[in-house]
């Protein structure tokens, strides 16, 4: 049943993509960002829960909660309550996750450092935002824009190891159809973001 969730949502999507975005505060010091339709709440290892808002928020299918102290998340249900849009939760860089929790997750893509390798931990946090700070070489501009730059890098990277996911899980169950679909939708979230605009 999951699959069938994760493909028929994610190609739906593609129609209710949008270029003309912005971004604003939101949750517990996060970033929406309806650009790309995911709240950002890196870097934040004092951050050992996920704070969801008191009422339903829309437009955005990414949670992205890596580098913080998170050992569990909100129930699949509760997720997709608050925020009814919501495809994938990305928890890499959260050491005390609880990975005994990922088989509670059938309708949402939830992308974690469990089962991975020691090199393999080491590539994939080189993709993850960092936690830039202003120097004499670069002020706060600069910053900006070298985060708005790597968020935007860092989403399209989640997007492709979704599309892996999903068309690993696809090709499992012998859905041929899916596979071709999901790899066509991803190259036209691929594109859409590359042609995003970096915020000043």
């Amino acid at each position: 049943m999951g699959i069938y969730y994760f493909a028929t949502a994610f190609l739906l999507l593609v129609s209710a993509r949008t270029l003309n975005g912005y971004t604003f505060t939101c949750l517990d010091g996060c970033e929406c960002d309806t650009d790309d339709e995911a709240i950002h709440c890196h870097n934040r290892p004092d951050r050992l829960r996920v704070q969801l808002p008191p009422s339903r928020l829309r437009g955005f299918t990414v949670l992205a909660l890596t580098r913080n102290n998170i050992e569990v998340l909100p129930s699949e249900e509760v997720l997709l309550e608050k925020l009814p849009d919501l495809r994938a939760v990305d928890v890499e860089g959260n050491d005390n996750f609880d990975c005994s929790t990922l088989d509670h997750y059938s309708k949402l893509a939830v992308m974690s450092d469990c089962g991975k390798s020691a090199a393999e931990l080491e590539a994939d946090r080189t993709k993850l935002p960092s936690d830039t700070q202003p120097t004499e070489d670069c002020d706060l501009n600069c910053v900006a824009e070298k985060r708005s730059r790597e968020l935007r890098e860092y989403v399209k990277h989640l997007w492709e190891m979704v599309k892996q996911k999903i068309s690993r899980l696809a090709k499992k169950h012998g859905l041929d159809k899916v596979v071709d679909d999901v790899g066509s939708f991803f190259n036209d979230v691929g594109e859409r973001i590359s042609n995003i605009k970096l915020k000043k």
